[in-house]
């Protein structure tokens, strides 16, 4: 259910603080780099420096979405862009320093960044206004010597005392203004915004380059607060093509590797847990990687690279809930629940930061872009569907800062937070990653109702509409409108938790051909308006964990959605022990269909115990106020 809520009112505006031997990754030889910002995908004006190397895969931004992911961007985009864009807590920090809060100025860079890429989806004039009145009142708070933030001049990074260092959030600040302003200037094509952001490099530069303040000495966790700014460094040296901004994001790696706290590329090829690095604040962490990927970008030194697979795979080893969700942990080894903790401490309790979904949804995009893997795909698919949407309130205004598994409450909050802020990036940032060019061939990384233009892959008008209802449904069709037959390579990627695909054309059960890459590819000459089928094969399945308590959990799936009791009172939410004799994936013993209790609901299945226990999508339980739970305890049968 769908439904208007209240306008932003009463606020209370704040944020919080924001092992295993190392593993073998190969990386393909033809590995390529990032399009201009780290999940943009497609834009307007090239950059001025190419990059050194080329994507493998090149994504073309749809005409039209639907389905779940549809609706999810409309909410954003129709409820809480508008009201934050209007809002006065924007920019006040700005006008009037110093501002409410030490990270207050992060908020308008994150609205600029998820604003910029829905004006370009959808052409509102509307947000397109908005949009450039932000901006021009943005660059118009700008100080003579560059300093754009929110700070008193006597805290501004460039006067702060050894006593305020590791309290400060300018440079975190100046970093999403960078991001904000130069994704604007991409689609919008505006010099004001980028001679801003050169004179924000230029005091940056000034104040932390070569024989200056070590970045890593300025903000919270060893300075990895501070050192995300690496990625919008490179995107100021992308759009100038000045070798000092270049120059200055290889000097803040060489910082970040100086600091035996951080070092974040040598704690990975040391095979040093996540968990270590800058205390393992996991969105930050994510963030900076992102920075060393750019660099790869520009210099093809594979050496900048290796510590974003390696991270990438040991977090979706050992630090991912199946909802695709990073969780973190108040662990005895650091006293924050935004941080990474050892595998030892899972918990069904232990919680996502919004943020971090968000940023490990650019990293997964990124890393897909860079090699055109299917698994990097896979798992910005998965928490897209289920954390992120999960942590967006249906009224279309209110995010959830933490979400968890077991959760008696999912805490929508009427606020701007960091998190609230991040989360419409990574919808907008997922909604232009759902089909993409590979050389010749087309791949279909999502079969959400959507249409897209082939006219970048085949030079001609034509279009590919998928129709459906996924991923509740295991059927997607394909329509190809055209005016004459088309040959065309379509990749299809394989959906977690999808066993096989069958598609049928002309009657007939299609052969598919696996590539490289982990693409099912369909090869043949369509007809104008023909359709083809596709049939998933989506087994409910079980999945086993240990938590730090010593109990056993399982959690259950089908396709690449996660399944959970919505729990709407905690008279409700008593425990319930799942009986398992013997331990398999297997999950149809213990849940079957049922089907959607209200029309407009998605499907439902029933849990076999006593009493009955009905589980729905993750992101659909606890959306009307209540609780959730997703992992059951699980006992030996007697």
């Amino acid at each position: 259910m769908i439904f208007s809520g209240p306008p932003f009112s009463e606020k209370r505006y704040g944020d919080k603080e924001e092992h295993s031997a190392m593993r073998e990754i190969a990386i393909v030889v033809c590995l390529v780099a990032l399009v201009v910002t780290s999940g943009i995908g497609t834009a307007g004006e090239p950059p001025i420096v190419a990059p050194r190397v080329k994507d493998v895969v090149q994504p073309v931004l749809p005409s039209r979405i639907k389905g779940i992911l549809g609706q999810r961007l409309d909410l954003w985009r129709q409820h809480r862009l508008t009201l934050v864009g209007k809002d006065p807590f924007l920019l006040d920090g700005f006008r009037s320093p110093p501002g409410k809060h030490p990270w207050q100025g992060e908020h308008v860079g994150k609205w600029l960044h998820a604003a910029t890429l829905a004006c370009d989806a959808t052409h509102d004039e509307q947000i397109a206004a908005l949009l450039k009145r932000t901006v021009d009142e943005l660059v118009a708070a700008q100080q003579p010597n560059g300093y754009l933030g929110t700070y008193a001049p006597e805290r501004r990074f460039y006067n702060a005392d050894d006593s305020q260092a590791n309290k400060s959030w300018d440079v975190w600040t100046h970093r999403y203004l960078l991001y904000g302003l130069l994704t604007y200037d991409r689609f919008y094509n505006c010099p004001a915004a980028v001679e801003a952001c050169i004179k924000m490099g230029e005091l940056l530069l000034d104040s932390f380059g070569p024989s200056r303040r070590d970045m890593t000495q300025l903000g919270t966790r060893h300075g990895l607060s501070s050192v995300v700014l690496l990625e919008s460094i490179m995107m100021l040296y992308e759009r100038t093509g000045e070798e000092r901004f270049l120059r200055f994001a290889e000097h803040i790696v060489e910082c970040i590797e100086r600091n035996r706290q951080l070092r974040l590329a040598g704690a990975m090829r040391d095979g040093v847990d996540v968990s270590v690095p800058g205390d393992g604040k996991a969105y930050q962490l994510m963030a900076t990687l992102l920075g060393y990927a750019e660099l790869y970008r520009h210099t093809g030194k594979a050496d900048y690279l290796k510590p974003v697979v390696t991270a990438w795979e040991m977090i979706r080893s050992d630090h991912l809930y199946e909802t695709g969700g990073p969780w973190s942990y108040k662990s005895d080894d650091v006293k924050n629940p935004e941080c990474f903790a050892l595998p030892c401490y899972f918990h069904p309790t232990n919680c996502v930061e919004t943020c971090s979904t968000t940023t490990w949804i650019q990293h997964s995009l990124l890393l897909w872009r860079i090699t055109g893997q299917a698994r990097f795909a896979d798992e910005a698919e998965r928490a897209v569907l289920n954390h992120l949407i999960g942590a967006q309130s249906p009224n279309g205004n209110d995010w959830a800062y933490f979400t968890m598994l077991n959760q008696p409450k999912r805490k929508y909050e009427d606020k701007i937070t960091c998190c609230a802020s991040s989360g419409p990036r990574g919808l907008e940032l997922y909604a232009r990653h759902l089909v993409a060019r590979a050389g010749d061939a087309l791949i279909l990384n999502s079969y959400v109702p959507m249409s897209v233009s082939l006219h970048e892959l085949i030079g001609e008008r034509a279009r590919l509409a998928v129709e459906g209802d996924y991923p509740f449904g295991d059927h997607a069709k394909l329509t190809l409108e055209s005016k004459r037959p088309i040959e065309l390579k379509l990749d299809l990627r394989i959906p977690v938790g999808v066993d096989r695909v069958e598609v049928v054309a002309d009657g007939r059960l299609q052969q598919l051909r696996e590539t490289p890459l982990g693409y099912r590819r369909l090869q043949r000459t369509w007809k104008p308006g023909e359709v083809v089928t596709l049939g998933f094969d989506m087994p409910v399945k079980a999945h086993f964990h240990t938590g730090r308590d010593g109990t056993r959990w399982v959690v259950f799936t089908r396709g690449p959605l996660v399944l959970a009791q919505d729990v709407p009172t905690r008279k409700a939410q008593s425990q319930v022990a799942l009986v398992v004799e013997k331990e398999t994936d297997d999950a149809s013993k213990w849940i079957e269909p049922i089907g959607g209790r209200m029309p407009n609901d998605p499907p439902a299945w029933r849990l076999k115990v006593e009493p009955d226990i009905v589980l729905v999508p993750y992101y659909f339980a606890g959306s009307t106020g209540g609780g959730i739970r997703t992992m059951f305890p699980t006992r030996q049968a007697e």
